[in-house]
């Protein structure tokens, strides 16, 4: 069976498609970013390629791929999702000059020639989309009751009676606002996944606030080892080195998402308390020698991995 190669570029508004049968000519097509352009493709690709084997592959892109991916899954195509820095690399790898959608749809085409079959099995999952619209609006609210603190203590010696009050109200409004969310998210996450209340339990210090960041991502990255989870997350060691020279100090990648990091340092510091796994390790490395943030790193991916493992295993039992 012919296998033809489908690289999309996911905007707001539009998706750039690359489309190739050989790998030497790609033919390339824009539609808009709807359900109706998208079956009206997807029509269009069953009729032009009869007897074909489709495999589609497009960038992580928040919220905007959520249709393709559905309809994708829905039609049972085979499908990837890819790394934005991965394919950064590759497009600068294939010497790539131009940077366009149409390009960047190009490239995303190329690079899924070079992957195994087994690699295409990125699914949509509603559940992931519930809990990232609560937590996504949390941190929405976050970031406002911030800007709106910093901006009341800019303006202190500029006082208005009438419109300070009325952005004190407001400041508190967000907060109860965001508390409602909190306790409403905890709740909807109990309900999807059960076996939570126990992995709760069990792994002391961790809190609901981080395990409502991380389910999304492990229902999202079904594709990823725990290993490139990690990674993803910005917990693996950044090595610079080059020659006898140069020998930089080891230090966190830092990629990903800065709010996982943040909660997974809280948690460890809670852990290295009340976990005595958590404390006995972070005890041996900085006796052996360790310096203290590098041992609570340690302890931050340790309690990454535990989660990632007891989280799965509690889906397999369901």
């Amino acid at each position: 069976m012919r296998k033809v190669f489908v690289g999309v570029d996911v905007a707001k508004d539009k998706l750039d498609i690359s489309i190739t049968l050989d790998g030497l000519k790609y033919d390339p097509l824009q539609i808009l970013n709807n359900e109706s352009s998208i079956l009206g493709f997807f029509d269009y690709l069953k009729a032009t390629y009869k007897k074909s084997e489709l495999f589609f592959g497009y960038e992580a892109t928040s919220n905007y791929m959520h249709v393709l991916q559905k309809l994708l899954t829905v039609h049972d195509f085979k499908q990837i999702m890819i790394n934005p820095y991965m394919m950064s690399h590759y497009l600068k790898h294939l010497n790539s000059r131009k940077k366009s959608d149409l390009a960047d749809s190009l490239g995303i085409a190329k690079y899924i020639q070079t992957l195994d079959q087994e690699e295409f099995k990125t699914i949509f999952n509603q559940s992931d989309k519930t809990l990232r619209k609560y937590t996504s609006s949390i941190n929405l609210l976050r970031k406002l009751d911030t800007q709106l603190s910093n901006f009341v203590h800019s303006q202190k010696e500029n006082p208005i009676v009438s419109l300070d009050s009325f952005l004190c109200i407001l400041k508190l409004k967000i907060l109860e606002t965001k508390k409602g969310l909190e306790k409403e998210a905890e709740k909807v996450l109990k309900e999807l996944f059960p076996h939570v209340i126990e992995l709760q339990k069990e792994i002391k210090g961790v809190g609901y606030a981080l395990l409502l960041e991380l389910v999304p991502i492990f229902l999202k990255s079904q594709n990823y080892t725990l290993k490139q989870l990690q990674s993803f997350v910005g917990l693996s060691p950044r090595v610079f080195e080059s020659g006898t020279s140069v020998h930089k100090k080891e230090s966190m990648s830092k990629r990903g998402s800065s709010l996982v990091r943040k909660l997974l340092y809280l948690c460890a510091m809670s852990a290295i308390r009340f976990n005595p796994i958590i404390k006995e390790k972070y005890t041996r490395l900085v006796e052996s020698g360790k310096n203290k943030m590098v041992a609570l790193v340690a302890c931050m991916s340790h309690l990454f991995r535990a989660v990632y493992v007891k989280f799965h295993q509690g889906l397999v039992n369901a």
